[in-house]
């Protein structure tokens, strides 16, 4: 649904207002975004699970917000969403294992050349390493600078150096395995966003 593309751009947004205006409602708003930008299938099917989710979510939420002006709903995100990804591409560089990047383009162009593979395997790594980086510039943000600083960074250049890294590997890709990768951008993302690991 063309919706959740909006909810997703504003949660960054809503997060980064609610840091610099010290505005608790607003943070409130943010995550209710990402909520429902996550559940929003379930949610306009009516589903009672996804509703009563939502509702505890909110509970949740407000609860924080009292306990410690909402600090942790803030910050969680900016570490959780990193790590989560970070835990899908590095076991799968592990030895004996077939690196994500690798399994995603297998499963969408066929079988793979040792070099498409060899490719897809740097390109785990170039993963890793990008990740790894914004946890440990997320964290020392957190701890030693100033929230202002940690939001610039969480919510905006973390997220423009994912995409930068997204768009710069497609570019790569289409220079070096024209035949194996779509003639657009949109085409590619969409390819690699309907992957399914069995």
């Amino acid at each position: 649904m063309l919706i959740r593309v909006p909810l997703l751009f504003a949660f960054p947004l809503l997060t980064h207002l609610a840091v610099m205006l010290h505005r608790p409602w607003l943070q409130c708003a943010a995550v209710g975004c990402a909520y429902v930008a996550l559940f929003l299938k379930p949610l306009a099917a009516g589903s009672l699970r996804a509703w009563g989710g939502l509702l505890l979510f909110a509970a949740g939420d407000l609860l924080l917000l009292e306990l410690g002006d909402g600090a942790y709903a803030l910050y969680l995100p900016s570490l959780i969403i990193p790590g989560l990804v970070l835990s899908a591409f590095a076991p799968s560089l592990l030895p004996g294992r077939e690196p994500l990047i690798t399994r995603i383009a297998d499963s969408i162009n066929g079988p793979l050349s040792p070099e498409q593979r060899d490719y897809t395997r740097a390109v785990t790594w170039v993963w890793v390493a990008t990740l790894g980086l914004i946890l440990l510039v997320t964290l020392a943000l957190l701890l030693f600078w100033s929230d202002q600083a940690w939001s610039v960074f969480a919510n905006f250049i973390s997220y423009l150096l994912l995409g930068a890294l997204f768009a710069g590997e497609y570019a790569v890709r289409r220079v070096l395995f024209p035949d194996k990768t779509p003639l657009n951008f949109r085409a590619f993302l969409r390819s690699v966003t309907s992957y399914r690991p069995h």
